[in-house]
Protein backbone atom coordinates (compact mmCIF):
# COMPACT_ATOMS: atom_id res chain seq x y z
CA UNK A 1 0.00 0.00 0.00
CA UNK A 2 1.48 3.85 -1.41
CA UNK A 3 0.66 6.53 0.42
CA UNK A 4 -1.40 9.03 -0.92
CA UNK A 5 0.03 12.21 -2.60
CA UNK A 6 -0.29 15.10 -0.70
CA UNK A 7 -1.41 18.88 -1.27
CA UNK A 8 -0.96 21.51 1.02
CA UNK A 9 -3.68 24.43 0.76
CA UNK A 10 -2.14 27.76 2.24
CA UNK A 11 -5.27 30.08 2.42
CA UNK A 12 -9.27 30.12 2.60
CA UNK A 13 -10.20 28.39 -0.79
CA UNK A 14 -13.71 27.34 -1.25
CA UNK A 15 -14.89 23.98 -0.18
CA UNK A 16 -14.75 22.21 -3.61
CA UNK A 17 -11.49 22.61 -4.19
CA UNK A 18 -10.40 20.47 -0.74
CA UNK A 19 -13.46 18.05 -1.58
CA UNK A 20 -12.52 17.50 -5.19
CA UNK A 21 -8.63 16.76 -4.85
CA UNK A 22 -9.62 14.10 -1.73
CA UNK A 23 -11.85 12.62 -4.54
CA UNK A 24 -8.68 12.51 -6.89
CA UNK A 25 -7.23 10.36 -3.83
CA UNK A 26 -5.10 13.19 -3.00
CA UNK A 27 -4.28 13.84 1.16
CA UNK A 28 -5.20 17.35 1.22
CA UNK A 29 -3.68 19.49 4.49
CA UNK A 30 -5.90 22.65 4.50
CA UNK A 31 -3.69 25.03 6.35
CA UNK A 32 -5.51 28.21 5.59
CA UNK A 33 -4.00 29.98 8.77
CA UNK A 34 -0.35 28.33 8.41
CA UNK A 35 2.51 30.75 8.25
CA UNK A 36 5.12 31.00 5.27
CA UNK A 37 7.64 29.70 7.47
CA UNK A 38 5.75 26.83 8.10
CA UNK A 39 5.34 25.95 4.42
CA UNK A 40 9.25 26.42 3.84
CA UNK A 41 9.90 23.97 6.62
CA UNK A 42 7.14 21.30 5.97
CA UNK A 43 6.84 21.30 1.73
CA UNK A 44 9.17 18.31 1.07
CA UNK A 45 5.88 16.39 1.57
CA UNK A 46 4.20 17.72 -0.73
CA UNK A 47 3.17 17.15 -4.51
CA UNK A 48 0.95 20.05 -5.02
CA UNK A 49 0.86 23.75 -3.38
CA UNK A 50 -2.13 25.71 -3.49
CA UNK A 51 -1.46 29.66 -2.42
CA UNK A 52 -2.65 32.93 -2.69
CA UNK A 53 -0.70 36.01 -1.87
CA UNK A 54 1.03 35.42 1.48
CA UNK A 55 3.59 32.56 0.18
CA UNK A 56 6.29 33.24 -1.90
CA UNK A 57 7.49 30.27 -3.75
CA UNK A 58 10.59 31.20 -5.18
CA UNK A 59 14.51 29.26 -5.66
CA UNK A 60 14.68 28.29 -2.06
CA UNK A 61 11.16 26.77 -1.56
CA UNK A 62 11.75 25.20 -4.95
CA UNK A 63 14.85 23.83 -3.82
CA UNK A 64 13.53 22.13 -0.77
CA UNK A 65 10.20 20.98 -2.91
CA UNK A 66 12.10 17.56 -3.90
CA UNK A 67 8.01 16.01 -4.54
CA UNK A 68 6.61 19.16 -5.87
CA UNK A 69 4.97 18.79 -9.49
CA UNK A 70 2.44 21.82 -9.08
CA UNK A 71 2.22 24.99 -7.59
CA UNK A 72 -1.10 27.02 -8.53
CA UNK A 73 -2.01 30.89 -7.17
CA UNK A 74 -5.99 31.20 -6.05
CA UNK A 75 -6.46 33.98 -8.25
CA UNK A 76 -5.08 36.04 -11.16
CA UNK A 77 -1.53 37.24 -10.12
CA UNK A 78 1.88 34.97 -10.76
CA UNK A 79 4.78 37.40 -9.19
CA UNK A 80 4.08 35.12 -6.18
CA UNK A 81 5.90 32.27 -7.96
CA UNK A 82 9.42 32.41 -10.02
CA UNK A 83 7.96 31.01 -12.86
CA UNK A 84 11.88 31.08 -14.43
CA UNK A 85 12.52 28.53 -11.28
CA UNK A 86 9.84 26.55 -11.55
CA UNK A 87 10.13 25.72 -15.27
CA UNK A 88 13.96 25.07 -14.30
CA UNK A 89 12.46 22.14 -11.71
CA UNK A 90 9.63 20.99 -14.03
CA UNK A 91 6.99 22.40 -11.97
CA UNK A 92 4.00 23.33 -13.03
CA UNK A 93 2.68 26.89 -12.04
CA UNK A 94 -0.66 28.55 -13.40
CA UNK A 95 -3.53 30.76 -11.90
CA UNK A 96 -7.00 30.96 -12.00
CA UNK A 97 -7.95 34.38 -13.78
CA UNK A 98 -11.02 33.01 -15.50
CA UNK A 99 -12.28 32.79 -12.03
CA UNK A 100 -12.66 35.89 -10.70
CA UNK A 101 -12.49 38.21 -13.77
CA UNK A 102 -16.27 38.59 -13.75
CA UNK A 103 -15.86 40.02 -10.21
CA UNK A 104 -13.30 42.38 -10.93
CA UNK A 105 -15.08 43.88 -14.25
CA UNK A 106 -18.17 44.23 -12.14
CA UNK A 107 -16.11 46.33 -9.65
CA UNK A 108 -14.49 47.84 -12.13
CA UNK A 109 -17.84 49.31 -13.53
CA UNK A 110 -18.85 49.64 -10.20
CA UNK A 111 -15.82 52.64 -8.92
CA UNK A 112 -16.29 54.05 -12.48
CA UNK A 113 -19.85 54.97 -12.23
CA UNK A 114 -19.47 55.55 -7.79
CA UNK A 115 -17.06 58.44 -9.13
CA UNK A 116 -18.66 60.28 -11.68
CA UNK A 117 -21.96 59.90 -10.36
CA UNK A 118 -21.04 61.23 -6.54
CA UNK A 119 -22.90 58.10 -5.39
CA UNK A 120 -20.60 56.99 -2.47
CA UNK A 121 -20.02 60.97 -1.66
CA UNK A 122 -23.49 62.05 -1.62
CA UNK A 123 -24.27 59.33 0.47
CA UNK A 124 -22.09 60.55 2.92
CA UNK A 125 -23.31 64.07 3.06
CA UNK A 126 -26.75 63.00 3.08
CA UNK A 127 -26.10 61.29 6.46
CA UNK A 128 -24.22 64.19 8.00
CA UNK A 129 -27.52 66.40 6.89
CA UNK A 130 -26.42 67.77 3.94
CA UNK A 131 -28.49 68.14 0.84
CA UNK A 132 -26.48 69.21 -2.01
CA UNK A 133 -28.03 68.51 -5.38
CA UNK A 134 -26.10 71.03 -7.68
CA UNK A 135 -22.54 70.37 -6.17
CA UNK A 136 -23.30 66.37 -7.08
CA UNK A 137 -24.42 67.02 -10.38
CA UNK A 138 -22.59 63.68 -12.41
CA UNK A 139 -21.25 62.89 -15.73
CA UNK A 140 -23.04 60.41 -17.92
CA UNK A 141 -20.41 57.45 -19.46
CA UNK A 142 -22.14 57.16 -22.31
CA UNK A 143 -20.02 58.80 -25.31
CA UNK A 144 -16.71 58.34 -23.35
CA UNK A 145 -13.72 56.19 -24.65
CA UNK A 146 -12.49 54.02 -22.12
CA UNK A 147 -8.77 53.61 -22.44
CA UNK A 148 -7.59 49.85 -21.08
CA UNK A 149 -4.20 48.89 -20.30
CA UNK A 150 -3.97 45.24 -20.83
CA UNK A 151 -6.46 43.38 -22.30
CA UNK A 152 -6.35 39.94 -20.72
CA UNK A 153 -8.99 37.90 -18.43
CA UNK A 154 -10.11 41.05 -16.91
CA UNK A 155 -9.87 43.54 -19.68
CA UNK A 156 -11.98 41.78 -21.89
CA UNK A 157 -14.76 41.01 -19.03
CA UNK A 158 -14.80 44.81 -18.64
CA UNK A 159 -14.99 45.51 -22.13
CA UNK A 160 -18.11 43.83 -22.40
CA UNK A 161 -19.52 45.42 -19.72
CA UNK A 162 -18.78 48.51 -21.29
CA UNK A 163 -20.94 47.37 -24.18
CA UNK A 164 -23.93 48.48 -23.27
CA UNK A 165 -22.86 51.79 -22.28
CA UNK A 166 -22.31 53.34 -25.95
CA UNK A 167 -18.34 53.83 -24.99
CA UNK A 168 -15.55 53.42 -27.22
CA UNK A 169 -13.17 51.10 -25.49
CA UNK A 170 -9.25 51.66 -26.72
CA UNK A 171 -7.17 48.85 -25.25
CA UNK A 172 -3.65 48.36 -25.58
CA UNK A 173 -1.98 45.16 -25.37
CA UNK A 174 1.66 44.31 -26.00
CA UNK A 175 1.35 40.79 -26.35
CA UNK A 176 -1.76 40.52 -27.76
CA UNK A 177 -3.27 41.71 -31.54
CA UNK A 178 -6.13 41.12 -33.64
CA UNK A 179 -8.89 41.56 -31.17
CA UNK A 180 -10.76 44.71 -32.48
CA UNK A 181 -14.56 44.14 -32.84
CA UNK A 182 -17.49 46.21 -32.39
CA UNK A 183 -16.82 48.79 -29.78
CA UNK A 184 -13.29 47.88 -28.43
CA UNK A 185 -10.46 49.05 -30.97
CA UNK A 186 -6.90 47.71 -30.59
CA UNK A 187 -4.61 51.18 -29.97
CA UNK A 188 -1.21 52.32 -28.76
CA UNK A 189 -0.69 54.00 -25.21
CA UNK A 190 -0.06 57.23 -27.10
CA UNK A 191 -3.46 57.09 -28.24
CA UNK A 192 -5.31 56.10 -25.50
CA UNK A 193 -3.48 59.43 -23.76
CA UNK A 194 -4.87 61.09 -26.58
CA UNK A 195 -8.46 60.52 -26.40
CA UNK A 196 -9.96 58.42 -23.52
CA UNK A 197 -11.81 60.10 -21.05
CA UNK A 198 -11.57 57.03 -18.34
CA UNK A 199 -8.31 54.93 -17.66
CA UNK A 200 -8.74 51.20 -16.38
CA UNK A 201 -5.43 49.00 -15.71
CA UNK A 202 -5.51 45.36 -15.77
CA UNK A 203 -1.85 44.33 -16.02
CA UNK A 204 -0.46 41.85 -14.12
CA UNK A 205 2.85 42.24 -12.08
CA UNK A 206 6.07 41.67 -13.71
CA UNK A 207 9.48 43.43 -13.92
CA UNK A 208 8.24 44.78 -17.10
CA UNK A 209 4.93 46.26 -15.72
CA UNK A 210 6.46 47.59 -12.20
CA UNK A 211 5.68 51.19 -12.23
CA UNK A 212 4.72 51.12 -16.06
CA UNK A 213 1.64 53.73 -15.47
CA UNK A 214 4.55 56.51 -14.40
CA UNK A 215 3.87 60.46 -13.90
CA UNK A 216 5.53 60.64 -17.67
CA UNK A 217 2.33 58.19 -19.38
CA UNK A 218 -0.30 60.24 -17.14
CA UNK A 219 1.24 63.25 -17.64
CA UNK A 220 1.32 62.94 -21.70
CA UNK A 221 -3.20 62.48 -21.49
CA UNK A 222 -4.37 65.29 -23.72
CA UNK A 223 -7.76 65.70 -21.38
CA UNK A 224 -8.76 65.43 -17.63
CA UNK A 225 -9.82 61.55 -17.45
CA UNK A 226 -10.88 59.52 -14.21
CA UNK A 227 -8.52 56.39 -13.53
CA UNK A 228 -8.90 52.34 -12.03
CA UNK A 229 -6.45 49.87 -11.17
CA UNK A 230 -8.05 46.97 -9.96
CA UNK A 231 -4.90 45.05 -11.00
CA UNK A 232 -1.43 45.30 -8.90
CA UNK A 233 -0.41 48.44 -6.45
CA UNK A 234 2.85 48.67 -8.22
CA UNK A 235 2.16 48.81 -11.68
CA UNK A 236 1.06 52.53 -10.98
CA UNK A 237 3.25 55.16 -9.30
CA UNK A 238 1.22 56.81 -6.52
CA UNK A 239 3.24 59.74 -6.00
CA UNK A 240 2.86 60.22 -9.46
CA UNK A 241 -1.17 59.81 -9.31
CA UNK A 242 -1.06 61.86 -6.57
CA UNK A 243 0.44 64.47 -8.60
CA UNK A 244 -1.83 64.45 -10.82
CA UNK A 245 -4.66 65.07 -8.88
CA UNK A 246 -3.51 67.77 -7.34
CA UNK A 247 -2.91 69.10 -10.72
CA UNK A 248 -5.99 68.56 -11.86
CA UNK A 249 -4.96 66.20 -15.13
CA UNK A 250 -7.08 63.10 -13.02
CA UNK A 251 -10.25 63.94 -12.16
CA UNK A 252 -10.97 61.29 -9.65
CA UNK A 253 -9.55 57.63 -9.01
CA UNK A 254 -10.80 54.14 -7.50
CA UNK A 255 -7.42 52.55 -6.35
CA UNK A 256 -8.64 48.67 -5.08
CA UNK A 257 -4.57 48.38 -4.48
CA UNK A 258 -1.89 49.61 -2.99
CA UNK A 259 2.23 49.59 -3.25
CA UNK A 260 1.90 48.15 0.33
CA UNK A 261 -1.41 46.81 1.41
CA UNK A 262 0.45 46.19 4.62
CA UNK A 263 -1.13 49.56 5.77
CA UNK A 264 0.22 48.99 9.59
CA UNK A 265 3.93 48.77 8.34
CA UNK A 266 4.03 51.61 5.74
CA UNK A 267 7.36 53.30 5.05
CA UNK A 268 7.61 57.36 5.54
CA UNK A 269 7.01 57.83 1.74
CA UNK A 270 4.23 55.15 1.76
CA UNK A 271 2.69 56.73 4.76
CA UNK A 272 2.88 60.07 3.59
CA UNK A 273 1.45 58.80 0.00
CA UNK A 274 -1.53 56.72 2.01
CA UNK A 275 -2.22 59.79 4.00
CA UNK A 276 -3.10 62.16 0.77
CA UNK A 277 -5.09 59.29 -0.56
CA UNK A 278 -7.25 59.17 2.80
CA UNK A 279 -7.66 63.29 2.81
CA UNK A 280 -8.32 63.74 -0.80
CA UNK A 281 -12.28 62.93 -1.85
CA UNK A 282 -11.71 62.44 -5.55
CA UNK A 283 -9.64 59.11 -4.20
CA UNK A 284 -12.16 56.04 -3.88
CA UNK A 285 -10.08 53.00 -1.79
CA UNK A 286 -10.87 49.84 -1.15
CA UNK A 287 -8.85 46.28 0.44
CA UNK A 288 -8.19 44.61 -2.82
CA UNK A 289 -11.74 43.26 -3.32
CA UNK A 290 -12.74 43.76 -6.76
CA UNK A 291 -12.09 39.76 -7.66
CA UNK A 292 -13.82 39.01 -4.44
CA UNK A 293 -17.19 37.81 -4.34
CA UNK A 294 -18.88 34.61 -3.43
CA UNK A 295 -19.47 33.46 -7.25
CA UNK A 296 -15.74 34.46 -7.61
CA UNK A 297 -14.45 32.24 -4.70
CA UNK A 298 -16.43 28.91 -5.84
CA UNK A 299 -15.21 29.64 -9.80
CA UNK A 300 -11.91 29.69 -8.50
CA UNK A 301 -11.51 26.45 -6.95
CA UNK A 302 -13.60 24.76 -10.58
CA UNK A 303 -10.61 26.30 -12.79
CA UNK A 304 -8.18 25.25 -10.23
CA UNK A 305 -9.51 21.61 -9.62
CA UNK A 306 -10.24 21.01 -13.51
CA UNK A 307 -5.87 22.42 -14.15
CA UNK A 308 -5.07 20.05 -11.62
CA UNK A 309 -7.03 17.12 -13.28
CA UNK A 310 -5.36 18.24 -16.20
CA UNK A 311 -1.81 17.60 -14.97
CA UNK A 312 -3.07 13.78 -14.23
CA UNK A 313 -5.03 12.75 -17.43
CA UNK A 314 -4.79 10.51 -17.81
CA UNK A 315 -3.26 8.74 -14.84
CA UNK A 316 -5.60 7.71 -12.15
CA UNK A 317 -4.51 7.98 -8.63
Amino acid sequence: MTDKRKILITDEVHSLLPEGLEQMGFEVHYQPKIKPEEVLENISEYEGLVINSKVYVGKEMMDRATRLKFVCRAGSGLEVIDLEYAKLKNISAFNSPEGNRNAVAEFALGALLNMMRNIGKSNIEVKNREWKREENRGVELSGKTVGLIAYGNTGQAFAKLLAGFDVQVLAYDKYYHGFSAGHVKAATMEEIAEKADVLSLHLPLTPETTYMIDLQFLDSFKKPFWLLNTSRGKVLDLGALLTCIFEGGIIGAALDVLENEKISILSKTEQANFDSCVADKRIFLSPHIAGWTHESKRKIAEVLLSRIKEIYHPRIL
